[in-house]
């Protein structure tokens, strides 16, 4: 039992210390003998170990370096900075056009609005037919069918209303040449 006690209190190499090898003396001849062929491969993999985090962080050191590079020049970035706080001052003032200089952010919030009622319409619709007894679900589901269509086609006009308000602003090159 004490024996236990003590083995376990020894002191014993540690994970970063190659065990020291052993020396025999044989004939005035002095050979070094290492104590297995498991603390060798050990040290060996210690080896490779401490090698791979230098290698590792040099390569990030190297690609975060170039990886940056766009940002070292002070001129590249207040040149950016001033054309996003343009766009932001467009944004509050509503000048921003996303299909040419007809269509607005209204127009397009507009369609949007369309959509939403399209979509709610057509959930409500659904809801109701669902109540229905069965020889009436045939009329209603004809008569939703007819106002989703009719819906469906406004918000397929105002679409194209943007669409067309794009292609008139877009210059043509083909009729240039």
């Amino acid at each position: 039992m004490e024996e236990r006690k003590m083995k376990r209190k020894s002191p014993r190499p540690s994970a970063n210390q190659a065990a020291p090898p052993i020396t025999v003396r044989n004939s005035g001849r002095t050979f070094g003998i290492a104590t297995g062929t498991h603390s060798h491969q050990k040290t060996k993999f210690r080896r490779g170990a401490r090698d791979k985090p230098k290698l590792q962080s040099q390569l990030s050191n190297q690609a975060a370096t170039t990886q940056h590079s766009f940002l070292t020049d002070v001129s590249d970035v207040q040149e950016m900075e001033k054309g996003l706080l343009s766009l932001l001052n467009d944004f509050h003032s509503g000048k921003l056009q996303a299909f040419g200089n007809e269509c607005s952010i209204d127009q397009m919030e507009h369609v949007r609005e369309m959509q939403e009622k399209l979509a709610r319409l057509h959930f409500d619709l659904n809801a109701e037919v669902d109540d229905m007894p069965e020889d009436q679900r045939k009329l209603a589901c004809d008569t939703n069918m007819d106002k989703l269509l009719l819906n469906l086609e406004e918000l397929s006009s105002s679409i194209q209303k943007l669409n067309l308000a794009d292609n008139q602003d877009t210059p043509r090159s083909s009729s240039n040449i």
